[in-house]
């Protein structure tokens, strides 16, 4: 290291120290000569201490190079000062946000200067500009790229810059349109838009307005549909610098709205046309009307119902024409309120109509609201009900008619007698029908004049005395014994004094009497009153007169019911005679035949023996009648019985025919008449099969479940198959039948029905009816099969 010299280090030199720019002054060694103020404070030197005659090298190396962020430059700089070379300008970042200048001058051959400047705030205001351009030529690119118009005018509307679409849109170049007015660009119709806009803009509106739309002209072609949006950009004092527009092409979205509209208008049309259809096609009435309840619109169906023509209707108040406070109330109560109305079954009278009576709805009446939810209008529909209403009451009418007769047939049924037969019918007339004075006149003696009280109900003793009997023969009675016809008194204003009379007497408001009628002649009368009612509806005038057929026919019954005892004891008297005297009296006559047969020869004994031939058929058919009438006399059910002792013991009363027997031994359900059927069957076959006739009798289980079969079958002559039908027909006989036969198979015919089955006849060969029949009939078995005790 080398002394410097006094002079050098003389009085400072203040010119560098004022520099801003830090300088390191090195000599041809490259030791340090001088070390300004600046270059201690950009280098962050941690002291004043002296540096001259340092080593200028070791100083840059150590507290210099590291600093630089780049140490290719750091190179470089240590190269330039070592060398003695001179290096301009060269930039280094020495911290991550901090920049310097470093350069090398060699102002001669014996001094080498390194110069450092601090650059951070260049280098900022570098970058920032770096990225506005980049900012900007970013947004260009969004300006010009832009799919819609974009204009910069100034705050009269010249056209200061316009984008890519904006000269695609007016068919213009850029250059030609930048200095002009927008205004002109516009259709004239639509430029006085553009300016009050411009004007509200420059009266201080600070928010954009938007979706203005306008017609463009561009230089060739037709005129542009757009929609226009404006900004306003004002500077720090809020004034009106620029005029930022937006230009929309809305071509399409016109086309796919006009589109959109004509769909519309052709749905609408059709909906139109489908509404129109249903309104005149269908049965409802349908009505819209306003909210003054005017009619606005009404089909067919509704002017037909009305009675009125469509023009009569339209524009005219409901309540004018159909007046009905009620109606009223619930139609200004569904516009007020916005909530619907349904109701059924409702009457209502036109008062302009009154021929058409009380006439019954369905209706409806709903509100149509607007988009705030406001009614507009109500839409009125209705259906006729009132012949389904009069349908309704007929039957409720029938119906109840019905039940009345019903409880009358009910009371009439179930009398024994006369007189409980009126005294249940007026009892039942009198709790169904709502009257409270009942009386029923019966007409006696030979010549029919005096009608008699039977029967009352409610009636005072007054009454009682002034009408125990009724002279039927005057008047005006006699319209009711004699013609037959019904007689309503009623308490009216315009009753004569001849009914006033007559409801007198009864002590009733009303009266009614109804003529009983047996076998075409009046046999009494029915006669109802009521306190309370001055008149008789229509409809009790028929009840009563239903009621009044009905007794009668009752009363008829009842004298039918005695002609009927009377036959039947008289029937009895002739069965007693015929089974039991007629009976003695055969069985004496066969004794006596007998005696004869003993003593005469020859012909007077032939004579003798068809005479007890007779007498025996007599009695056949007197005993086949005596179990008819046990038949139909007995009342107990079925019993079990052994059914193989049953046809042994009636086998063992025909000792002389060949029968043969055979099958299950079984418990049927059967009684003590059982025995007949085979005695029936067994002894027409020996009657009328001949003293060869072989007989077989069977016993099996039937098709049927829980039933058994019994074939008695002979070789006979057979039935023909045109009289197999009619065999068990009252006194129908075959051909080569005797006339005892028809009595007896009936009876097996009832028998079998009474024990619950069934009884036919085959040919005993199929398909040869000249070889014997065979008679089959099934009996119901006793569960279990076992036959009862003896004697059971």
């Amino acid at each position: 290291m080398h002394a410097t010299t006094p002079s050098t280090r003389s009085a400072p030199d203040f010119s560098l120290d004022e520099l801003e720019d830090g300088l390191l002054l090195l000599d041809a060694e490259r030791r340090v000569v001088r070390v300004n103020r600046a270059f201690r404070r950009l280098l962050s030197f941690p002291d004043e201490r002296d540096l001259s005659g340092a080593d200028g090298m070791a100083l840059v190396r150590t507290h210099i190079a590291p600093l630089i962020a780049d140490q290719e430059a750091a190179g470089r700089l240590l190269t330039a000062l070592r060398a003695g070379t001179a290096l301009p300008g060269l930039k280094c970042r020495i911290a991550p946000d901090r920049w310097m200048a470093c350069s090398v001058r060699v102002p001669d051959s014996r001094t080498v200067a390194l110069l450092v400047s601090d650059i951070t705030a260049r280098k900022e205001s570098e970058e920032k500009y770096r990225r506005l351009e980049q900012e900007h030529r970013h947004y260009r690119e969004l300006f010009d790229l832009a799919p819609d118009g974009y204009f910069v005018c100034d705050p009269r509307g010249t056209i200061l810059d316009v984008n890519r679409a904006g000269t695609l849109l007016l068919g213009r170049e850029r250059e030609s349109l930048i200095g002009t007015p927008s205004t002109d660009s516009i259709a004239p119709e639509c430029r006085e838009a553009c300016r009050a806009l411009i004007a509200r803009l420059a009266s201080g509106a600070s928010e954009p307005l938007r979706g203005i739309e306008v017609w463009v002209l561009p230089a060739t072609g037709k005129p542009v549909p757009v929609s226009l949006s404006a900004t306003a950009v004002r500077d720090d004092r809020g004034a009106l610098t620029e005029i930022r527009w937006l230009a929309r092409d809305i071509t399409r979205r016109k086309q796919i709205d006009a589109e959109r509209e004509r769909l519309l208008a052709a749905d609408l049309a059709e909906e139109r046309d489908l509404l129109r259809t249903v309104m005149e096609y269908t049965d409802v009435h349908l009505a819209y009307l306003d909210a003054e309840f005017r009619f606005v619109r009404v089909n067919t169906a509704y002017a037909e119902g009305s009675r009125y023509s469509k023009e009569e209707l339209l524009g005219r108040k409901h309540f004018d024409l159909f007046p009905n406070p009620e109606n009223q109330a619930i139609f200004q109560r569904v516009r007020d309120t916005g909530e619907a109305f349904r109701i059924y079954a409702k009457p209502f009278v036109y008062k302009d109509q009154p021929e058409r009576g009380t006439t019954y709805w369905d209706w409806s009446l709903v509100p149509v609201k607007d988009a705030k939810g406001d009614v507009q209008g109500l839409v009125f529909s209705l259906a006729e009900v009132t012949e389904r209403i009069r349908a309704e009451e007929e039957v409720r009418i029938r119906n109840r008619r019905l039940a009345v007769l019903n409880a009358v047939i009910t009371a009439s049924a179930s009398a024994f007698t006369l007189n409980e037969l009126l005294d249940n019918t007026l009892d039942a007339v009198l709790d169904n029908l709502g009257f409270d004075v009942g009386l029923i006149y019966m007409l006696e003696g030979r010549d029919r004049i005096q009608a008699v009280l039977r029967c009352h109900r409610g009636v005072s003793e007054f009454a009682l005395m002034q009408n125990r009997a009724i002279n039927a023969r005057h008047w005006p009675y006699n319209r009711v014994f004699v013609a037959g016809q019904p007689w309503f008194v009623e308490g009216t204003e315009d009753a004569g004094s001849r009914d006033r009379d007559v409801l007198a007497d009864f002590g009733v408001a009303s009266l009614a009497f109804i003529p009983l009628v047996a076998e075409s002649s009046v046999v009494g009368a029915l006669v109802i009153g009521n306190t309370a009612a001055r008149e008789t509806s229509q409809e009790g005038r028929r009840l009563l007169e239903a009621v009044g057929r009905e007794l009668g026919a009752g009363v008829l019954r009842g004298v039918l019911y005695s002609r009927l005892e009377a036959a039947n004891r008289e029937a009895n008297l002739y069965l007693d005679i015929l089974t039991h005297d007629i009976r003695n009296a055969d069985n004496v006559a066969n004794i006596y035949a007998d005696l004869l047969i003993d003593e005469l020869k020859g012909e007077p004994a032939r004579h003798a023996r068809k005479l007890r031939a007779g007498i025996k058929k007599s009695l056949e058919i007197t005993a086949n009648v005596a179990t008819i009438r046990k038949i139909r006399e007995r009342q107990a059910g079925p019993v079990p019985v052994d059914l193989d002792r049953v046809i042994r013991e009636e086998i063992a009363h025909f000792p002389d025919a060949r029968i043969t027997y055979g099958g299950l031994r079984v418990a049927v359900l059967a009684d003590d008449l059982l025995p007949e059927i085979f005695t029936n069957l067994i002894g027409n076959a020996v009657k009328h099969g001949g003293p060869g006739v072989k007989i077989g009798i069977t016993v099996e289980d039937a098709e049927e479940e829980g039933m058994v079969q019994v074939s008695v079958a002979d070789t006979g002559p057979g039935v023909p198959d045109d009289a197999k039908e009619a065999m068990f027909s009252r006194f129908e006989q075959g051909e080569t039948r005797g006339s005892g036969q028809g009595l007896g198979l009936r009876i097996c015919w009832m028998l079998v029905a009474r024990y619950g089955g069934r009884i036919w006849v085959e040919d005993r060969v199929p398909g040869h009816p000249e070889e014997g029949a065979a008679f089959l009939f099934t009996l119901r078995e006793v569960g279990g099969g076992e036959p009862p005790e003896q004697g059971a």
